[in-house]
């Protein structure tokens, strides 16, 4: 039977043979989809609620000039000044984390489970916990009455590395002490017992607390550049996060001001101590002029003298003033040096003002801050701490070089004042002696007067900046509990959307994969594609129980119509006048060409036309059981001469179908079928009957059909669609062309609904595959 191709678009076939794909995979698909939806909703609603809550801080900017002496600087280490992101660093420091902490219960975790989901309970909880021993380990418990619980946990031995585990009742309210833990659980007041259920709690190390605590922290500035920073936590609670941000906040603004106030504090404590010595020297001086005065009767000095006591007085005041400042200065430039409490170095105190010291020494500490929350994400030896740290040592050399050059102008007004107070006192020694004596005691009395109220004056100063100290930054918006149905995490429904979309994709490519992997015949298109030889028949599922000859059973039937098909696409194949002999083989067993051959015959005994089918497959014969006849005797029995023809052909239900069965199993098949006895009986049933049916041993097990195939006028080659793999078709293509088989063509047996024209929907059981499972 020629056929002309057909051009189709090859996009077209593509996009067909896709769709075909999905669909014969489609319970995969949907069965992954199903799974990846179902296991990625559970996992949503397992997932704990995650809240957010914000704070905005302002961050001030100090009012610094920066000296020449800081280009070197400027250049090496820029910016100098804290940066927003230095404050940033700053407030989620371990420092200005540890000190939220101290306001806000981060350590106790409380948790209780409902409809199998764990809830923390925070300051909901009905119960709290004073630990001991044990930190980290997760104790689960139930209430065991009113006023006691079962306590389960398990760890490991932080000496031993053992593992050890605790199934034990205690009492609510009594210390539950073993080798490893050691706490007390107690019902807070009011509460008389727990509801039933599972509770758990666990306690965090102070170590602990603090990671997670800087983990969940997240500080950004508002603006590229803006001086607005947002400070956010996230938490399981809404109320610890809200409680946590804005403790951290609090925190950020008191350490700022505590940075202020110590140079403040540094600068009394100096003072403090020089008004102490100041003052014993005072009223020391005070008594020696009052005795004195007592001793020479004498009350007040000349005009000359008490000129001259003034004068010193006022350039020794101004002398110790100035050694006040060498001695801060030489301490200054002493713990620069030293490189000891750089963070505490203060100029607090000193006439620095157009110097660059005081902005010199907010960089270095500002650097030294910087290097510190370096330190603790990187080792020394990392690059950015290390170009750091070469920035610290030039700014150190800076302000060691500008501290000199301060020193050796303080040490030049000092020797100047030390010139004039000499002359002063060449002068006072020209005076009687007992004038000159009085102006000596009553100088120092000056002085020592002058410098105690100076220093009253600093302290004041002092002590009112201190106390009027407040911080450039300032809170614009506190947190505020976030709302509990609107966590920022999970995102429950893009959760099991992306589940399903996953679950397709996955469930496509299984398809897609399972379809390359998968190198059986499914559908007619397979056919067509695998070989040239024409494609005589489609036989639909029979259902199961099918085994007897179907067009006998249901002529009406839509698998009676499939046969119909294939007996007139016979005709056209063998137009010959005469008897037709025609072959049914296959490749392996279990592809139904017994079904094939039996019902093909029925179908066509019922033309009128009389048929016969012999079942010359020796080896597993099936043909019998589908007529319900016996297999005593048979072909075997003829050819091996034990029986002549006659005696063995069967009639069955049809009135023009007889059969032959196999008979019994002969020892050498083979060589009874290429017999030229086998020959001689299909001559003789040439004379009586119009159709013959030789059922063949499979080709691919035993080459037996083809020398029968050779002297057909038909052959048919039966595929069973899901059983028959595609290479079947290639071997079926090379043996028709090596042995010249002259009408040959391709039967597809049970088609699945959908795959093909028919669409019919029944299921199928076959001769060797029966006899297999059997």
């Amino acid at each position: 039977m020629n056929t002309h191709p057909v051009q189709i678009n090859e996009d077209e076939i593509d996009l067909k043979e896709l769709f075909r794909t999905l669909v014969r995979h489609k319970k995969k698909i949907i069965f992954f989809t199903l799974l990846f939806s179902i296991v990625s909703a559970a996992a949503a609603y397992f997932m704990p609620n995650v809240y957010s809550a914000s704070s905005t801080v302002e961050i001030g900017a100090d009012d610094r000039g920066i000296a020449s002496q800081q280009d070197i600087l400027a250049m090496a280490m820029a910016p100098g000044a804290l940066t927003p992101d230095t404050e940033i660093e700053i407030i989620k420091s371990r420092f200005v984390v540890a000190d939220a902490l101290e306001k806000v219960d981060f350590a106790h975790r409380y948790y209780q489970t409902v409809k199998m989901k764990e809830a923390e309970l925070y300051k909901d909880a009905p119960f709290e916990v004073e630990l001991e021993r044990g930190f980290g380990v997760s104790f689960v418990f139930s209430p065991a009455g009113k006023t006691r619980y079962r306590l389960q946990a398990k760890g490991v031995d932080d000496q031993t590395r053992e593992e050890w585990e605790i199934d034990k009742v205690y009492d609510f309210a009594q210390k539950a002490e073993e080798a490893h833990f050691a706490f007390t659980l107690s019902l807070k007041e009011g509460i008389e017992g727990l509801e039933e259920g599972s509770y758990r709690f666990e306690v965090l190390d102070p170590r602990e607390a603090m990671e997670k605590a800087q983990e969940k922290v997240t500080v950004s500035q508002k603006g590229k550049n803006s001086a607005i920073l947002q400070i956010s936590a996230e938490d399981n609670v809404p109320l610890r996060a809200k409680e946590f941000v804005n403790a951290l906040a609090e925190a950020y603004i008191d350490q700022s001001v505590q940075r202020k106030t110590l140079e403040a504090t540094m600068t009394l404590e100096f003072i403090d101590e020089q008004l102490e010595r100041i003052n014993d020297n005072l009223q020391a001086s005070a008594v020696n002029l009052e005795n004195f005065k007592k001793e020479i009767n004498m009350v007040d000095l000349g005009t000359k003298a008490e000129g001259v006591a003034e004068k010193m007085s006022e350039y020794e005041s101004r002398l110790a003033e100035v050694a006040m400042e060498e001695k801060m200065l030489a301490s200054l430039y002493a713990q620069v040096q030293k490189g000891r409490n750089l963070e505490m170095l203060s100029g607090a105190g000193l006439n620095l003002e157009n110097t660059g010291v005081p902005e010199l020494i907010k960089e270095l500490q500002d650097a030294l801050l910087k290097q510190k929350l370096l330190l603790e994400d990187y080792t020394p030896q990392h690059p950015e701490v290390l170009k750091l740290t070469r920035s610290i040592a030039q700014l150190k050399n800076v302000i060691s070089s500008t501290i000199r050059t301060l020193k050796e102008r303080v040490a030049s007004r000092k020797q100047l004042l030390v010139k004039t107070i000499g002359e002063y006192e060449a002068l006072l020694q020209t005076l009687p002696e007992e004038e000159r004596v009085l102006g000596e005691l009553q100088r120092k009395f000056l002085v020592n007067e002058k410098i105690y109220s100076y220093l009253l004056e600093k302290r004041a100063a002092t002590a009112i900046a201190k106390a009027s100290t407040v911080s450039k930054n300032r809170i614009l918006d506190t947190a505020l509990v976030p709302d509990e149905k609107e966590p920022i995490k999970p995102k429950r429904k893009l959760i099991v959307l992306v589940g399903l979309i996953l679950g397709l994709v996955f469930g496509i490519v299984v398809a897609f994969v399972s379809e390359f992997l998968d190198d059986r015949i499914k559908e007619e298109e397979d056919v067509r594609k695998g070989s040239p030889l024409p494609l005589v028949g489609m036989i639909p599922s029979i259902k199961e129980g099918g085994g007897k000859v179907k067009v006998l059973e249901s002529p009406k039937s839509i698998i009676s119509e499939a046969f119909r098909s294939l007996r007139t696409n016979l005709q056209f194949m063998a137009l010959q006048e005469g008897p037709v002999l025609i072959t049914i083989t296959s490749t392996v067993g279990g592809e139904g060409k017994t079904t094939i051959g039996s019902n093909l015959g029925a179908i066509i005994s019922l033309t009128g036309k009389r048929t016969i089918i012999l079942n010359l497959d020796m080896r597993k014969p099936v043909l019998h059981t589908r007529f319900d006849l016996p297999n005593n005797q048979g072909i075997s029995s003829v050819l091996a001469g034990k029986a002549d023809l006659e005696s063995v052909i069967l009639p069955t239900a049809s009135e023009n179908l007889d059969i032959i069965s196999s008979g019994p199993v002969p020892p050498n098949p083979s060589e009874l079928i290429g017999s030229k006895k086998m020959a001689e009986v299909i001559e003789k049933l040439k004379a009586v009957y119009d159709v013959i049916i030789l059922d063949t041993p499979p080709v691919g097990l035993v080459t037996d059909a083809m020398a029968l195939m050779k002297i057909s006028d038909i052959s048919l080659y039966v595929l069973r669609a899901g059983y028959s793999k595609k290479a079947f078709l290639q071997d079926m293509n090379r043996m028709a062309q090596e042995h010249e088989i002259k009408s040959l063509g391709l039967v597809l047996n049970d088609l699945k609904a959908g795959r093909s024209g028919y669409g019919y929907g029944y299921g199928y059981g076959y001769g060797y595959y029966e006899e297999d499972k059997k």
